[in-house]
């Protein structure tokens, strides 16, 4: 849930068009004036879209933040920038400068998130042998790749047998002593 709903936002601002500063603003509703401050220029750049809970989480280009960084760079301030954008913080702005300066653009590019889905060992070892087998052109190192990717299938099997084996004998073990 949102830390401040749209119509706290919205008294919020109705209070300080009443002529009141920012900093008593802030102090009458219990803020940071710079929040007071940012939650103005927005609403009066944007609207009341400016100022609204976003529903989801946005998602931005690299042109797009590759175009914000260079603004910053040529001395731009962030929360300008970022009230201009309808960014939700200057800081993520901050983020991108960060990222953009440690691994240049390649820093500004989506990544994956979340985990990666574990595969199926025993499905992917047959579907990349067969790969390897269908095709009509082979060089010595994918021939190479196919034998070493069809013996270790036969040894996970044949650790599969052993452990399963080593299971019974204990398990054979296990009743005799009770017996």
């Amino acid at each position: 849930m949102a830390k401040y709903t749209l119509d706290f936002k919205l008294s919020v601002m109705a209070y300080y068009q009443n002529n009141h500063s920012y900093k008593r603003t802030a102090k009458h509703f219990g803020l940071d004036h710079k929040t007071v401050e940012l939650w103005v220029k927005l609403y009066q750049t944007h609207g009341i879209d400016g100022i609204k809970r976003r529903r989801t989480k946005a998602i931005y280009d690299t042109t797009f933040k590759l175009n914000a960084v260079q603004q910053v760079l040529l001395g731009k301030s962030l929360t300008q920038l970022a009230i201009e954008l309808n960014l939700p913080q200057p800081a993520l702005l901050s983020n991108w400068l960060k990222s953009y300066q440690s691994f240049g653009i390649m820093g500004l590019t989506p990544k994956p998130k979340g985990r990666k889905a574990m595969p199926n060992k025993h499905n992917t070892n047959k579907d990349k042998t067969t790969k390897n087998k269908s095709t009509s052109k082979t060089k010595p190192q994918d021939d190479d790749y196919a034998k070493l990717l069809k013996r270790l299938a036969y040894l996970e099997a044949e650790n599969d047998y052993l452990k399963k084996l080593d299971a019974l004998i204990r398990q054979k073990e296990q009743s005799k002593n009770k017996s």
